[in-house]
């Protein structure tokens, strides 16, 4: 019995609790994890919405609106950069650097750029368009058309103009936005908002631009009108640019190729250097009726037109419809009083002959002491060719630090107007004779090469444009240029006289 009671007191106690206590302590940690985990992805998910993942997240959550329309007082603060400072400004950034701008840039407009205090980027200028394509779904917006366009005043700079729209407006915009058409975009009336830059394989800057504003556009010089919605969803893993190398290279030669078939004027090929009837345009229209809110999403409402009302009264024989007036009748005529007439008529001085006050001055010799005809080149039109940069601002480089290119002598130069120089970066060397020179330009002619091409460089003339504070080379003076200090070749025309022109501009520094 004794044994029996202090056997009870000698069994060890179980081990299971320790297993227990020991389980529980795992599971803790885990939890612990899971929710660190948690913490870490959401902040993730909400901070990078630019990516396909968390984008597909946040908006089965509802935690992401659709590109919205902005209005012109309501849109968010930007800075305004034409060509020349947009492409100085992301040419200097490393490749780290640019794919953080990209991400900074298209995360700012998914989330309609209520959580940034940065200026927005704005393009403004004018741009020739390339070529013009459909969007698919397999592309970042799945409706619409995307242009591809050069800048007038800074042929490096290229940008993708996105216009989304329904399908079924699709082939109308692709027959208004043809090859060769001229866009405006301007401070006071469009909001084209950068999202994208890209670097391209020539070393040209490609700008993947959205108007903010989605409004209405039409033809300056032409009919037609097409209006903007905004993306109901975008689709994130086809990728940015929307305008792949292959495509942009197709935009190139099919501009080259247009411009084959629409040559200079008869009057610039001939040396008048008349300036043609304008291109028809691309601009925007204000369609929203005044005191109505622009809607966010979806297309904006129709401008209401005044409907026509019948003149009361029979029509007269023979006519198909009653006679209408307009809605907004014109005014009343107010009685004019009668003029009193004068009795006697007040003598008057007889006017004096301005040609016989002021000596005229005689007319510029037509042909100079050797007999050489002399054509007024700069003195009648003080702009030639091509259009100018805005204020005559590029970049310049110091003398061999050009980005490369393919250089060419005024004989190779003058085959280029059957070959085309869109989308390639061509120099121009030789020595050349100043001609004329006046303002920021001068007239070259090439002055060496082989006896065989002798006749070929008679008829090539070099136009240079030099950029603001640069003079030109004094008339009669030599020039030289070799690959280290170049010309930029920006044109090369041919007249029906056979006359080459050469348009260049100076991008290097003195």
């Amino acid at each position: 019995m004794p044994n029996s009671y202090y056997d009870d007191y000698d069994e060890e106690p179980s081990s299971g609790g320790r297993d227990n206590l020991f389980l529980w302590t795992v599971f803790i940690l885990l939890l612990i994890g899971f929710a660190f985990a948690c913490w870490l992805g959401s902040f993730y998910i909400f901070g990078h919405p630019e990516q396909p993942r968390p984008y597909r997240i946040l908006k089965k959550l509802g935690k992401l609106e659709p590109p919205r329309r902005f209005e012109v007082t309501a849109a968010p603060q930007g800075e305004f950069l034409s060509a020349a400072k947009i492409f100085e400004k992301y040419n200097k950034l490393t490749r780290l650097e640019l794919e953080q701008e990209n991400a900074r840039l298209l995360r700012n407009y998914i989330t309609n750029y209520r959580e940034t205090n940065k200026l927005v980027p704005y393009i403004k200028g004018r741009f020739t368009i390339l070529d013009t394509y459909a969007l698919t779904s397999a592309d970042l917006f799945n409706s619409g058309v995307v242009a591809v366009a050069m800048s007038a005043d800074f042929p490096q700079l290229l940008i993708e103009h996105v216009y989304t729209a329904a399908h079924e407006n699709e082939e109308s915009l692709k027959g208004m936005l043809n090859t060769g058409l001229e866009m405006s975009i301007e401070r006071t009336l469009d909001l084209s908002a950068v999202i994208h830059v890209e670097r391209v394989y020539d070393g040209r800057i490609l700008l993947t631009v959205v108007p903010l504003l989605y409004g209405t556009y039409a033809l300056k010089q032409g009919t037609g009108t097409f209006g903007l919605e905004p993306p109901t969803d975008l689709n994130l893993p086809a990728g940015i640019p929307i305008t792949k190398t292959g495509a942009l290279q197709e935009g190139f030669k099919k501009y080259t190729a247009y411009r084959r078939r629409n040559p200079s004027s008869a009057a610039e090929a001939s040396g008048a250097f008349t300036p043609p009837p304008p291109n028809p345009e691309l601009v925007r229209l204000d369609a929203v009726p005044e005191g109505v809110k622009p809607p966010l999403t979806g297309p904006l409402p129709e401008m209401p037109v005044a409907t026509p009302i019948p003149m009361p009264g029979k029509p007269k024989r023979g006519a198909s419809t009653p006679p209408v007036v307009a809605a907004l009748t014109a005014p009343a005529a107010r009685p004019v009083a009668t003029p009193i007439p004068v009795a006697t008529p007040i003598p008057v001085a007889t006017p004096v002959p301005i040609a016989a006050a002021i000596p005229v001055a005689p007319p510029p010799p037509k042909t100079s002491p050797q007999g050489v005809p002399l054509t007024p080149f700069l003195a009648s039109n003080p702009s030639p060719g091509l259009p100018s940069s805005s204020g005559n601002g590029w970049r310049t480089y110091p003398a061999g630090k050009v980005p490369p290119g393919r250089s060419v002598t005024p004989v190779e130069a003058a085959s280029l107007p059957d070959q085309g120089v869109a989308g390639d970066r061509i120099y121009l060397r030789g020595q050349f004779l100043v001609t004329a020179a006046g303002d920021n330009r001068a007239v070259l002619r090439p002055q060496a090469g082989p006896e065989s091409k002798r006749s070929l460089i008679a008829a090539t003339r070099v136009i240079v444009e030099y950029p603001n504070g640069a003079l030109p080379p004094a008339e009669g003076s030599s020039v030289e240029r070799d690959e280290a200090r170049p010309f930029e070749i920006r044109d090369v025309r041919k007249g029906a006289d056979g006359q080459i022109n050469v348009y260049v501009r100076e991008i290097t520094a003195p």
